[in-house]
C-alpha cells in the first residue's frame, strides 16, 4: 500500500482556454518536439475517448512547475452512459520530470474564488528519467460519472504525488503489478483506490515523439477490497472487479465485489 501525504493543501484548478502554449524553451527543436508531443497525445485521447473540451484545468499550485500541463474532463458516452474521463494531460511532456519547485505560494481571487496564483520558484533535482519514456512515462485517468468534483481531487493528488513528492507511480505499478492507496482526501470524502495499467476499451498508451506514454487508471475500491488485495494481490483484485462488472470505473459507495 502506497503511503504519501493524502491531503490536498492549496490545490486549486482554473479553467483556461484550449491551445496552451509550449513552455519557453531555448532550443527551437525542443519547442517543436513539445508541440508534436502535445498534438499526438491530444489526437490519441480524442480517438480513444472523445473530443477534448475547449477548456483545460490548470492547477494553480503547479504554476511554473508544470508548464503546459493540466487536467481534462472528457465526456465518454462510448464507455458508458453519463461517464467521463478525468485525466492528467502533460506528465508525459518532454520537459518533465520537473526541474523547479514552488517555495512560496499565494492564492488571489475574488468572492471566495481563486483566480490566480503568485509563486516563488527554485530549481529542483529532477526525478530520474526512465530510458525511452515520455516525461514521467504516463498519464493517469479516473473514469467516473460526469459532472463530479471528487475525481478531479483524485487526479490532482496524483499530480502532487508525482511532481512534488517524486512518487514514481509508474515504477511502483510495474514492480507490484498495481498499487493501493488509502484515505485520499477529496471533495467527496476520503477514498481508497487501486492504481493499475489501463485495459481496453480505455486508452492504454502510445509512442509519442519524446518517448513512450503508458496510461494508468485510479479506480475507487472499498475498504474490504483493499484489505483483500493485500492477501491476494492487486491483479487478483482487478480480476474480481472485472468479474463483478465494475472494471476500472469508479463508483464510490458501491458494494464490495469480494466477501
Amino acid at each position: 500500500m502506497l503511503r504519501i501525504q493524502n491531503s490536498l493543501p492549496g490545490v486549486v484548478v482554473l479553467a483556461l482556454a484550449m491551445g496552451i502554449p509550449s513552455p519557453a524553451l531555448a532550443d527551437p527543436h525542443a519547442t517543436e518536439q513539445w508541440q508534436a508531443t502535445y498534438s499526438a497525445r491530444a489526437k490519441y485521447f480524442e480517438k480513444a475517448v472523445g473530443p477534448l473540451p475547449g477548456d483545460i484545468l490548470k492547477m494553480l499550485n503547479m504554476t511554473g512547475v508544470w508548464p503546459g500541463g493540466g487536467l481534462f474532463v472528457i465526456p465518454a458516452p462510448r464507455l458508458g452512459k453519463d461517464l467521463a474521463v478525468y485525466t492528467t494531460f502533460g506528465l508525459s511532456n518532454p520537459d518533465m520530470p520537473a526541474t523547479a519547485q514552488s517555495t512560496q505560494f499565494e492564492l488571489r481571487g475574488e468572492e471566495h474564488r481563486a483566480t490566480r496564483a503568485q509563486t516563488t520558484l527554485q530549481s529542483k533535482q529532477p526525478a530520474p528519467h526512465r530510458e525511452g519514456a515520455a516525461g514521467y512515462g504516463y498519464e493517469l485517468v479516473v473514469v467516473a460519472g460526469d459532472k463530479q468534483e471528487w475525481p478531479l481531487g483524485l487526479v490532482q493528488w496524483a499530480v502532487n504525488a508525482e511532481i512534488i513528492h517524486d512518487a514514481g507511480l509508474l515504477e511502483r505499478v510495474e514492480k507490484y503489478s498495481g498499487i493501493t492507496v488509502e484515505n485520499i482526501d477529496t471533495a467527496g470524502g476520503p477514498l481508497n483506490v487501486l492504481i493499475a495499467r489501463a485495459a481496453a476499451p480505455l486508452p492504454t498508451g502510445l509512442q509519442l515523439p519524446d518517448g513512450h506514454m503508458d496510461v494508468l487508471v485510479a479506480t475507487t475500491i472499498t475498504e474490504e477490497e483493499m484489505r483483500w488485495s493485500m492477501k491476494n494481490g492487486r491483479p487478483a483484485l482487478l480480476q474480481k472487479l472485472r468479474e463483478g462488472g465494475v472494471g476500472q470505473i469508479s463508483r464510490p459507495g458501491r458494494e464490495s465485489v469480494v466477501h
